[in-house]
């Protein structure tokens, strides 16, 4: 699509989300949602830089790892960076270009420099851990069938997205542009809330089921978890909410009219099915202590179901799943806060997070 770096010629009489006027002139005089604002400074407070944390116990102590917990990290991590990877790519060449409000693409902004930040922090761990040997973990996204297919799903909803609403095709439907977007919405929504949450559960009890092992790479996940759950996240379930509700924002009927519901249902049970597979390939033949697939499931369909909720779509597949332990421990176990101190006696970085006024 050919469009100008920057267009004054005219003056946008209302901010829309998507498919508006936007001549990519930055403004915040007049925001057109307060919690776009929020999410981006609670962003603000959330920086942190990849090389901050400290790997050496890691370096000394990893190789006392079972193989099964060492294949079940190495697996983890290498999916970790190939979806922060995507992410990062897709917010960058596809988001960035549909979004026609100055905080909205602000905030999208950061995000995808976080998601920059979290991919190269694995990397960047795993050569401080393993040096020249780290290459082998990190192609196995090149060759293991099952790690190269854990971004098939997200890659197509932006890809799709960019195909219809980057296009100089004026035949082009807008209602299938607004589809497209809404599932990609969608996609990116249960990626940050489903899929990451488990990923960053699989680090957190191999560290804890064998002494504290990988301490860098978990202070690392849990950075990376509060990105996820206290800004990105919550800018999903927001900017889903608004256009459900907002008619000026011209997606209202397509909630109304059940697409939104029936597409939210297919994707989340598609994202589902995925991850429990996923743990099987991790777990079943492989023990880990701490976990296994079932607890895995569990955990998966919990995390699913408030997705929906969060949504609106209370009435859904997973809604009797019960809150086990597994829930709580995790909760506890990813909070930054407990972690400050030890950051600090491990890097010269002040750390702000405990006192972040807008932590979603």
């Amino acid at each position: 699509m050919k469009s100008k770096i920057l267009d004054i010629s005219f003056k946008p009489e209302k901010e829309k989300i998507f498919f508006g006027d936007f001549g990519h002139y930055i403004r915040i005089d007049n925001v057109s949602h307060e919690i776009a604002r929020k999410l981006k400074e609670a962003s603000e407070g959330n920086t942190w830089f990849t090389k901050e944390i400290d790997y050496k116990s890691d370096k000394v102590r990893f190789q006392s790892l079972p193989e099964n917990a060492k294949r079940a990290f190495k697996l983890n991590i290498a999916y970790q960076t190939l979806m922060d990877s995507g992410v990062t790519s897709g917010l960058s060449f596809v988001m960035s270009r549909v979004i026609t409000s100055s905080i909205w693409s602000l905030l999208y902004a950061r995000i995808a420099i976080e998601e920059a930040i979290h991919a190269e922090s694995y990397s960047y761990g795993l050569s401080e851990v393993f040096g020249h040997e780290a290459a082998a973990t990190l192609d196995l996204v090149y060759n293991d069938n099952f790690v190269k297919k854990r971004m098939e799903k997200e890659c197509m909803l932006f890809e799709n997205v960019s195909d219809l609403c980057l296009s100089d095709d004026k035949s082009i439907n807008i209602e299938d542009k607004k589809k497209a977007l809404l599932s990609l919405l969608l996609g990116i929504y249960y990626l940050e809330g489903i899929k990451f949450p488990f990923s960053f559960l699989v680090t957190f009890v191999i560290n804890n089921s064998y002494n504290d092992v990988i301490t860098g790479f978990t202070k690392t996940i849990k950075l990376i978890a509060h990105d996820e759950l206290s800004v990105h996240v919550v800018t999903g379930k927001n900017i889903l909410n608004i256009l459900a509700r907002d008619e000026n924002e011209g997606f209202k009927h397509l909630f109304d009219n059940g697409f939104f519901k029936k597409t939210a249902l297919s994707i989340a049970k598609e994202v589902v099915n995925q991850e429990i597979q996923w743990a099987k390939y991790l777990f079943d033949d492989y023990e880990v202590a701490g976990i296994n697939s079932q607890i895995s499931e569990n955990f998966i369909k919990y995390w699913a179901n408030i997705r929906l909720k969060d949504i609106g779509i209370i009435n859904n597949p997973y809604m009797k799943e019960e809150k086990t332990d597994i829930i709580d421990w995790f909760n506890n176990y990813r909070n930054i806060n407990k972690q400050n101190a030890a950051l600090q006696e491990t890097s010269n970085t002040s750390y702000q997070k405990g006192i972040l006024k807008n932590d979603l």
